[in-house]
């Protein structure tokens, strides 16, 4: 018999002991025989296949224990499963094993707080199922999953003879097809959105009908989701005290918004447009026991922004619009709208409506909108018009929040979004973001899972200022380049490199067939496409490309802290290679950065008889004595020739410096440097700083110094870097000074920016 790819799987590497049962007895293959078989943790090791070939296991019972195999491991491991691990087609499993495969293929929308029940027959299998059972869903690399659940929906089943079953199994697979296709390809659902209020939790059901149509309001929208759940920690005062709260909600779509309210003890009036109102009435009739139960009330009405001084409000026994509505004639002291400006038509539409409808004494508009880069004009007509009309803003704020299917939950952090990331939106600004999972683009590319990045100056001043030189920041950029993950893909031509490997991550892949490149020099390719620079998108996310060359596979004994640490090193070793560092030379490092530090180490490794480290930092200079350095200088306010002579004589130098090195970026020290060297000496600037500086070129001419830049790294310096790292010639665990949790990058940021500490670190997305 063929058996899926999983018994090989299961042979590398799942400890399981097989028990027998009490009846069992020695079988034949293909016997009828009763067995038992427990699997738990042990030191021993048995696979499936084995059990299939001594008789413990048959076919029949072979694809529900791979299920719950599945299932049990999940719980066990970190393992994320291949569809060859999926009972396949071709071996004809039951319509059970079928059915509990597509459960557990199953993709909720992770950025809810919610128990979705999809829009099944009550005698469905699927439906009795999900409704009585707590299921996990199965870790599984998304790549093969839309063709294997193709291949259920284009089978016809023929070996299951239960018609109804057959059908139910194509509709389900047809369901899990769609669910990984977005909202718009999904049929009608109901879902239960937990709201917390001053005196607990409560649940709203809300019905979104198919998006057959370009109908937006039928969707519950994040920012909807996102308002409902703050609606209590507002203080909104209440002119019609001791009456309940009259509140009007408009564009309300399927209603979250305006039946929160209402359970916190409001009268809420919820309106949008006669094709919205169908659903948001049966919305308003399906939650009228919980809001009465809370002391609210609630009607919907039909309220067109183009016609803003006309309102049908309509009983809940109304089936539709076609009925005689009241036509309301009050003005209201709370309106809230979410999610309402998505073309340009609608600032002053909205804007219009208000007016008509707002009270004109103690009143309050809440509104909640995302900010999409497209529609930012029109959030910005929007303040304008709202302070034309009279009105001014008494309280603002940010939050994050994913739209369904893909992104965080109720807390917003990112532990559930798919691809979590550190987006830098504009200079100071930045924001978590899921972006889309990346593809395998090339059969020689990885996907890498980034553990702990380092944070780097660049970085700083991308978020600071918004560029670097002509590195303009433009768009949303995820930041982040010193990095060190875990595989989680490879290309199909990938040799050297499997899931699983820790890998040091270099982060600037060069065209590869310039000048430049086929020279050696790939740092200086034009056509560099470098993590976190404009306008490539950096490390700090969940999963990151690159090709299988720039990955370098770090030995057991390094951590992966260590390997983001790779990076800076990296530099380190390009600057040293530079400066032509040799045995017996004299060697003066101007700033004691982390990258300064480290080239202090490297100097050493290359022979340098003397490491100078240069700073104005006092506790600095003495880390760098303890780390790498043989003797510590101290700027001060002085000329640069005098500073050059002071240098010279406290640190013995003779004629001066073979080798100085910057880097700090800072003017004074590159005219120190120039002033501090011995004829023929060399300079590498490796800091970077002001774009334009006076420099000593006089000096530099009479001195015939070899004056040479350093960026990035070259060829062979990321696996020199390792090497020294992993051979212990260089340490650099000490410069690790802090670590933080992903959902605290910006706080990290900060305290670089503060010049605390060397090195911090910030973990990688939660699993």
């Amino acid at each position: 018999m063929e058996c899926p790819r999983a018994t090989e799987r299961l042979r590398v590497g799942i400890p399981a002991t097989v028990e027998q049962g009490p009846s069992h007895k020695p079988a034949q293959q293909g016997s009828d025989a009763n067995a038992t078989l427990l699997v738990v943790a042990t030191e021993n090791f048995i696979t499936l296949l084995d059990a299939i070939k001594i008789g413990l296991v048959e076919k029949d019972t072979l694809h529900p224990l791979l299920v719950d195999l599945i299932q049990a491991i999940n719980k066990v491991t970190d393992t994320e499963f291949e569809v060859f691990d999926l009972p396949q087609i071709y071996t004809k499993p039951s319509a059970d094993v079928l059915f509990e495969t597509l459960t557990l293929l199953t993709s909720a929308p992770p950025s809810w707080e919610c128990s979705d029940t999809e829009d099944a027959g009550e005698g469905s299998h699927i439906s009795r199922r999900r409704r009585g059972a707590k299921f996990e869903a199965l870790r599984i690399n998304p790549e093969g999953v839309t063709r294997y659940l193709s291949s259920i929906v284009s089978s016809d089943l023929r070996w299951i003879q239960d018609e109804d079953a057959k059908e139910e199994i194509w509709n389900q697979a047809s369901l899990r097809l769609s669910e990984r296709s977005g909202r718009s390809a999904m049929g009608a659902l109901s879902r239960n959105f937990r709201i917390p209020s001053p005196t607990g939790p409560f649940e709203l059901t809300i019905h979104e009908p198919a998006l057959t149509a370009d109908n937006l309001g039928l969707k519950t929208w994040a920012a909807s989701y996102l308002l409902a759940r703050r609606l209590h920690t507002f203080d909104i005062p209440n002119p019609s005290a001791p009456k309940n709260r009259q509140v009007l909600e408009l564009g309300s779509g399927t209603g979250l918004v305006g039946l929160a309210m209402a359970c916190l003890g409001a009268d809420v009036v919820l309106t949008d447009l006669s094709s919205i109102h169908s659903n948001l009435a049966h919305n308003v009739r399906e939650n009228s026991e919980i809001v009465k139960q809370n002391n609210g009330s609630t009607c919907s009405g039909v309220l067109d922004w183009a016609d803003p001084a006309s309102c049908q409000v309509f009983s809940h026994s109304a089936t539709g619009v076609d009925e005689d509505g009241v036509t309301l004639d009050t003005r209201f002291p709370v309106i809230l709208a979410a999610d309402s400006l998505y073309s340009p038509e609608h600032p002053r539409l909205l804007v219009n409506t208000i007016e008509a409808w707002l009270s004109e004494e103690n009143s309050r508009v809440i509104v909640e909108f995302p900010l999409r880069d497209a529609y930012l004009p029109e959030v910005k007509e929007f303040r304008e018009r709202m302070a034309k009309i009279g009105l001014r803003i008494l309280e603002e704020g940010e939050e994050s929040g994913y739209d369904d299917w893909g992104g965080p939950g109720e807390d917003g952090d990112s532990d559930n979004a798919l691809n979590p990331s550190f987006v830098l939106l504009s200079p100071g600004k930045v924001v978590y973001e899921d972006r889309p999972i990346p593809e395998l683009k090339s059969p020689y590319d990885v996907i890498v899972q980034p553990r702990w990045t380092g944070i780097c100056g660049s970085d700083v001043h991308y978020w600071v200022e918004g560029r670097i030189g002509h590195f303009v920041v433009e768009s949303p950029m995820v930041l982040g380049h010193e990095s060190a993950g875990i595989i989680s893909a490879v290309g199909d031509k990938v040799r050297n490199l499997k899931v699983g490997d820790r890998v040091a991550m270099e982060p600037g892949v060069p065209c590869r067939r310039c000048v430049r490149c086929k020279e050696g020099k790939y740092n200086l390719c034009p056509d560099m496409a470098f993590a976190a620079t404009p306008p490539f998108d950096g490390t700090l996310a969940r999963y990151y490309t690159l090709p299988e060359d720039y990955c370098y596979k770090l030995p057991d004994h390094m951590s992966l802290e260590e390997g983001a640490l790779i990076e800076p090193t990296g530099v380190a070793v390009h600057i040293c290679k530079q400066a032509n560092v040799r045995p017996g030379d004299s060697v003066v490092v101007f700033g004691a950065g982390p990258v300064g530090l480290l080239c202090c180490a490297i100097a050493k490794v290359y022979g340098a008889t003397k490491v100078v480290t240069v700073d104005i930092n006092e506790e600095r200079l003495q880390f760098a004595l303890k780390y790498a350095a043989t003797v510590a200088f101290t700027s001060q306010r002085e000329s640069p020739e005098d500073s050059a002579k002071r240098l010279i004589q406290e640190c013995e130098l003779g004629p001066g410096a073979d080798v100085i090195i910057d880097a700090s970026g800072a003017e004074v020290c590159i005219q120190t440097a120039i002033h501090a060297l011995r004829m023929g000496g060399t300079y590498v600037q490796g800091g970077m700083g002001k774009p334009d500086i006076n420099f000593p070129i006089m000096t530099m001419c009479a001195k015939e110094l070899n004056v040479k830049g350093s960026f990035r790294y070259g060829s062979g310096d990321y696996q020199t870097a390792v090497d020294m790292v992993a051979t212990g010639r260089v340490s650099v665990k000490e410069l690790v000074t802090g670590k933080v949790k992903f959902k605290e990058a910006e706080n990290a940021f900060k305290e670089v920016k503060a010049g605390k500490g060397i090195k911090i670190l910030i973990e990688g997305p939660a699993e």
